[in-house]
């Protein structure tokens, strides 16, 4: 699972067969990996419920600290409950590194990205931090406030993932101007969810589906 990690953040899932996965494993038995997770698909499965677990764990701890010290009303210090365990990956001196460049393909993917909206039993930092988003942006309508996070997902998968490409040659080089990167990251998406609802949206809010004739 580690080998197919590191092949799909290099190369790209489309261009990673399970046969090249067994290979460069040193796996002698050609179907080891067919095995194991069936398809490609259920070995990407496998590594999100492998590297979404300790994610969560982490923004969990950063919600409780949040409440221990009354900040649960500060929309920067809930975004970087958002961003920061997701960061931390690209610290990691292990195949965590990885990670980050996967789950910007798989959310991206026609094929594969069901994969990471299915995962909700790891998502329990994340629903929470939507609970918390929902008391602090009372003047965003809710179908706003759900294509907002969405939308800052995303971004912050890609911005990490490409933060990565460009600037870290490895595991161990996280690069000086990384903590700079990530802190604009935050007011970035801060801003995003903070933004003033303009009238056209509201008025594509309020429309009311066509009828079929």
């Amino acid at each position: 699972m580690l080998t197919a990690e590191k092949l799909f953040a290099e190369r790209g899932i489309d261009r990673v067969s399970i046969r090249q996965i067994n290979l460069a494993a040193g796996q002698k038995n050609s179907s080891a990996t067919q095995y194991h997770f069936g398809t490609k698909v259920g070995l990407i499965e496998a590594l999100f419920d492998y590297r979404m677990e300790p994610i969560n764990q982490r923004r969990l701890e950063m919600l409780s600290e949040l409440n221990e010290t009354a900040a649960e009303n500060d929309l920067r210090r809930l975004i970087e409950v958002l961003v920061q365990p997701l960061a931390e990956q690209l610290r990691s001196q292990g195949a965590g590194y990885y990670y980050i460049p996967i789950v910007a393909q798989v959310t991206g993917h026609p094929n594969y990205h069901e994969i990471a909206q299915s995962r909700s039993r790891h998502g329990t930092g994340l629903q929470q931090l939507m609970i918390l988003m929902r008391k602090n942006l009372t003047d965003i309508p809710e179908p706003l406030i759900l294509q907002r996070f969405g939308m800052a997902l995303r971004q912050v998968f890609n911005e990490l993932a490409d933060y990565q490409r460009l600037n870290l040659t490895g595991p161990a080089a996280t690069g000086s101007g990384m903590p700079l990167f990530v802190s604009g990251l935050v007011d970035a998406v801060a801003a995003q969810f903070a933004a003033p609802v303009s009238e056209a949206t509201i008025c594509e809010l309020d429309r009311k589906p066509r009828k079929s004739a």
